[in-house]
């Protein structure tokens, strides 16, 4: 896949996208750096490091920069190239994209937040006081990792802060699993007039909140404070992913809780981030080992969605586009699935992360160790 994906958009990720310093791009990367930091291959590192080139500055100022929560995934980028480079402009970088979120001493921060805190997704009046469960998997694991490797541990708890705000507003202790989004106006049409939430459970919203919690877990030190707390809300979560899998093809779907339902459909990109998360967290001691069987069973119901496309590379079938909260069931399933790549003129990025994100635990398990975990750094 990684092979495929890099031999398809050159010179850099977002030939796929055009969307420049963004998730959509950076999320298809760290798949690729999860594989790398298996096989070592240097093709796979010089395509990240092309990518961060184009916008990051010797001095770690970086062109492009968006003031919106999917804008931050890119720091993991540049933490990755600094520990594999050793170049500083990567770890000034990184420190901008902190600066970026957090503010300085000399600069705040630009990023609106609610009245409680959480920080809204975008800066514009559609996100106003909209906080999104997606934005945690785009800064938190990427702040907690930071704040280990230079030993911020106000950075550290700035990130878990914002993880349990969003866990209190937009976890549903019923499912286990957790809403789309949460409005602390509870104006915009799809959140409920009392709690602010959206009304149901969208799959890959789900599958970031894994994703960032099992990696969170992966790097935050065991002794602290909130270290309970947030492996309590995975395992919570596993529950629920666990109880949302189809047990007739082992994935998941569009509408999380509704497998069952005649016009919901299975979600491959969300599917790969459950195997991820959940064969992660065996792997971390988190999760008993039948989770792992869960896992087997949702990455061998992902082939029959992986096709062959006209390039003779693979094609990701079955992806639901991005999307902001609707407004009910009905319209999360009349939006269809997409096919990654296609002929059409947009090209989303999903298929692509949730395919190698799950390939980067399922086909390695067996020597899968921590070796990637950052070195303290003084």
């Amino acid at each position: 896949m990684a092979d495929a994906i890099i031999a398809r958009y050159q010179p850099t990720i977002d030939v796929l996208t055009h969307h420049g310093w963004d998730h959509s791009n950076s999320i298809v990367l760290h798949g690729i750096e999860k594989i790398y930091l298996h096989n070592k291959n240097a093709q796979y590192l010089d395509y990240i490091k092309n990518y961060a080139d184009d916008y990051i500055n010797a001095d770690g100022s970086i062109n492009g920069l968006l003031t919106t929560l999917d804008g931050m995934h890119p720091g993991v980028v540049c933490l990755f190239l600094y520990q594999q480079t050793g170049e500083d402009k990567y770890r000034l970088a990184a420190q901008t994209m902190r600066n970026h979120l957090l503010g300085s001493d000399t600069k705040p921060s630009t990023f609106n937040k609610t009245p409680d805190g959480g920080y809204w997704h975008k800066n514009d009046a559609k996100y106003k006081n909209v906080v999104s469960v997606d934005g945690l998997y785009m800064k938190d694991p990427f702040l907690v990792r930071y704040g280990v490797m230079f030993n911020e541990p106000n950075t550290i708890n700035a990130a878990l802060e914002q993880v349990l705000l969003v866990a209190q507003r937009s976890f549903n202790i019923r499912t286990n699993l957790a809403f789309h989004a949460w409005s602390y106006d509870k104006s915009p049409v799809w959140a409920d007039p009392i709690t602010g939430q959206a009304n149901q459970h969208w799959s890959r919203a789900s599958g970031w909140f894994a994703m960032a919690l099992v990696d969170i877990l992966e790097h935050l030190p065991k002794d602290h404070t909130d270290y309970s707390k947030i492996t309590y809300l995975y395992q919570r979560l596993a529950q629920g992913i666990k109880a949302a899998q189809n047990p007739a093809n082992g994935l998941w779907y569009q509408v999380l809780d509704a497998y069952n339902q005649p016009d919901n459909y299975p979600e491959i990109s969300s599917s790969g981030m459950m195997v991820y998360a959940l064969q992660k967290g065996v792997a971390l001691k988190l999760l008993p080992s039948e989770y792992s069987l869960l896992a087997k069973r949702g990455w061998q119901g992902m082939q029959t969605y992986i096709k062959t496309y006209a390039d003779g590379g693979p094609q990701i079938t079955s992806v639901a586009p991005g999307m902001s909260s609707q407004t009910g069931y009905q319209a999360y399933v009349d939006i269809k699935p997409i096919s990654v790549p296609s002929t059409e003129p947009i090209q989303y990025s999903h298929g692509y992360i949730g395919v190698l994100m799950a390939a980067s635990v399922m086909e390695t398990f067996e020597h899968y160790t921590l070796q990637h975990l950052p070195i303290l750094i003084d």
